[in-house]
């Protein structure tokens, strides 16, 4: 009963130490371990101490009193108890996170997603292997089956449809990042295609119910249960309102939320198990593209957002009539139900019949201007217009469908990307690397000069008249990639969004010109920056500035010297007023104090325990001194591990932030 009783003192004096410590991530079952461990381990040693030497070569004689052994057992359970849940804190630790309110906790719910997790994590494991691609991944040592790109980008766009599930939504995301994959690998993971099964009329109409709040038959007219198209995320149908209108009704397939959250977990295991094991992992940062790839998803899952996205690319594509985007139903569009005008058409990947040469000239003309306009003007444009997500209609205009991946550029994104088109316009890879170094992220160890060669190489191999194909701006970013240069994420998609377009607009005219169309519909900004008459611009609004500065420094002048002749210049330095600087400081300061103090109370406690004077307790043999030193003791013991966690937290994080820095 002896050390049951010390367990329950144990359990008291972690829940102590825990949030004397600030050990935020060491939950309730991670403490009830490091109480186990701490009991089992302090009553190991106290046992070691009360055993004498000729009682391990003869045991029989062995006798240890059970309230002996608590006695001397409790300060070390404590005290090993206080070092594990600092070393969990250290293994687990994790920034703050903002109240919930109370949950309650279902340990059956948790194991069976987490037997959820462990079962789908072997089942892509041994995908991956049998692709032979667990090399690729450090989930196995040696090499990959195959060093070819083509036949890599093969067995990657294979796995991926074997895994299935949100695996295969990985790999259509991977080809809008051009940046990050061969041309090889972008076109075979654009094969991608999920083979997902239809749900059933019943289960569709449940949740459309669900999400209405309504019967169907109070919201349509009719619904096609054969479904327009049935894809890992949702599934399509074509039906009536009662108002007559016709429409498309994408619905989230039911559990999607587990699925994704467990794929996302995976997804997760193999970037952390890359960027610690493979040396691409590190260059690219693996474990923050897995991070892009699942703010990407979820917004993808929210199908408000895909309508907002639709209505903004609806209004952006006002100006062209010959380009339509349809009408979302606002009010019966949710999170997980999104509801639109049917639009009657072929994509242009599956046309029957090809347009006339000059019908075929105006479209790719509009459809081209239309996005172009949209990306040089901030409007919203369409970040993936392959040929399956635009449509000839039957009144002979196109129409785009799909808003998944949009796009828009910031006033900063839009000035980035014209300052690369010039400098690429100009060929001078000095100040295309000045651009990428204003636009990107460029680590401070990268050598400018072997950017320099890298980019004269390029620019060599596709600088002509007037700005590059959208092919060469697609290995442009590829480029970048592969030098450590991080582009703002929209930028990237536009980059990707014309190379898709200029894939479309060859299926519908043969050697368009996309270079061209886009000189010429940014031909007003592009000579408004290179033109000679420019400079006067430049002068007046700069003098616009600087003016009013430049008056005033005569009289600014004229006081310095005067303040210098008569001796009464000065100067005033106020140390510390970074608050950075004034930061590192105190936590300095705060360390020390506490390291002193730990020292000072400790020492104060060893000679509280080492005196035989004072008051004894009522009733026993123990002295108030020896009560206080071990109070003492412990308040130390807690002092100075805090300081010890505090700085081991601040060296984890500094090396975390040197990672991410050298990404």
């Amino acid at each position: 009963m002896g050390l049951l009783g010390n367990l329950v003192l144990v359990v008291a004096f972690a829940w102590v130490v825990r949030g004397l410590l600030g050990a935020r991530s060491v939950t309730w079952p991670r403490l009830l371990l490091a109480v186990v461990v701490g009991s089992l381990l302090g009553a190991t040693l106290a046992g070691l101490l009360l055993i004498d030497a000729a009682d391990l070569v003869d045991p029989t004689g062995l006798d240890i009193a059970a309230g002996e052994l608590a006695t001397l057992a409790l300060p070390f359970q404590v005290v090993a108890t206080m070092l594990f849940v600092v070393v969990l804190e250290l293994v687990r630790a994790a920034p703050a996170r903002p109240q919930r309110g109370w949950r309650p906790w279902r340990p059956i719910t948790a194991l069976r997603g987490w037997a959820g997790v462990v079962a789908r994590a072997f089942q892509v494991s041994r995908v991956l292997t049998r692709h032979g691609l667990a090399p690729l991944l450090g989930l196995r040592r040696g090499e990959v089956a195959s060093r070819d790109p083509a036949e890599l980008a093969r067995r990657a766009r294979q796995a991926l449809e074997d895994a299935g599930g949100m695996f295969v939504k990985l790999g259509q995301l991977l080809v809008t990042r051009p940046d990050l994959l061969a041309p090889a690998a972008l076109e075979e993971l654009a094969r991608l295609h999920a083979a997902a099964q239809p749900l059933a009329g019943e289960v569709i109409r449940a949740e459309l119910a669900a999400a209405f709040g309504r019967p169907v038959d109070a919201v349509f007219a009719s619904l096609e249960e054969p479904p327009l198209g049935s894809a890992s995320i949702a599934q399509a149908h074509r039906a009536r309102l009662t108002d007559g209108r016709a429409v498309v009704v994408k619905v989230q397939r039911p559990g999607l939320e587990r699925v994704v959250a467990r794929d996302l977990a995976i997804v997760r295991w193999l970037a952390r198990t890359a960027e610690r094991r493979t040396s691409w992992g590190r260059v690219y940062g693996a474990v923050g593209l897995a991070e892009e790839f699942a703010d990407a998803l979820r917004t993808e899952l929210d199908f408000v957002t895909e309508a907002r996205n639709a209505v903004e690319l609806a209004a952006a594509m006002a100006a062209q009539p010959d380009v339509h985007v349809p009408a979302i139903v606002t009010e019966l569009t949710t999170s997980r139900v999104l509801v639109m005008e049917h639009l009657d058409g072929h994509t242009l990947a599956g046309l029957a019949q090809e347009p006339t040469a000059t019908t075929a000239r105006e479209l790719a003309d509009a459809l081209c201007a239309s996005q172009i306009a949209a990306m040089l003007e901030g409007e919203r444009f369409h970040g993936d217009p392959h040929p399956g997500n635009v449509l000839l209609l039957a009144d002979g205009r196109l129409g785009l469908i799909d808003f998944g991946i949009t796009g828009k550029l910031d006033a900063f994104e839009r000035a980035s990307v014209f300052q690369l088109l010039v400098a690429i316009h100009l060929g001078s890879p000095t100040l295309l690397v000045e651009s990428l170094v204003a636009v990107g992220a460029v680590h401070p160890a990268q050598d400018r000069d072997e950017l320099e060669r890298r980019l004269a190489r390029f620019l060599a191999a596709h600088l002509g008249p007037g700005l590059p194909p959208a092919d060469a701006l697609a290995e442009l970013l590829r480029l970048t990639g592969e030098l450590g240069i991080r582009l703002p994420p929209q930028t990237s998609v536009m980059f990707r969004a014309l190379a898709t377009l200029a894939g479309t607009l060859e299926r519908l005219v043969p050697g368009y010109p996309l270079s061209d169309r886009v000189a010429e519909l940014g031909g007003a900004e592009l000579e408004d920056r290179l033109a000679p008459s420019s400079a006067r611009e430049f002068v007046t609004r700069e003098w616009a500035e600087l003016g009013p500065v430049l008056r005033r420094a005569p009289r600014h002048l004229d006081r310095l010297a005067t303040a210098l002749e008569h001796g009464r210049f000065t100067t005033r330095v106020r140390l510390f007023d970074d608050p950075t600087d004034a930061g590192v400081l105190e936590r300095l300061l705060n360390r020390a104090i506490l390291t002193a103090l730990s020292l000072g109370v400790g020492l104060l406690a060893v000679l509280m325990l080492g005196t035989e004077v004072g008051p004894v307790l009522a009733g026993t043999e123990v002295r108030l001194l020896e009560v206080l030193g071990w109070l003492g003791l412990f308040g130390a013991s807690v002092l100075l591990l805090r300081v010890l966690l505090d700085v081991l937290r601040s060296e984890a994080h500094d090396r975390q932030d040197g990672r991410q820095s050298r990404r």
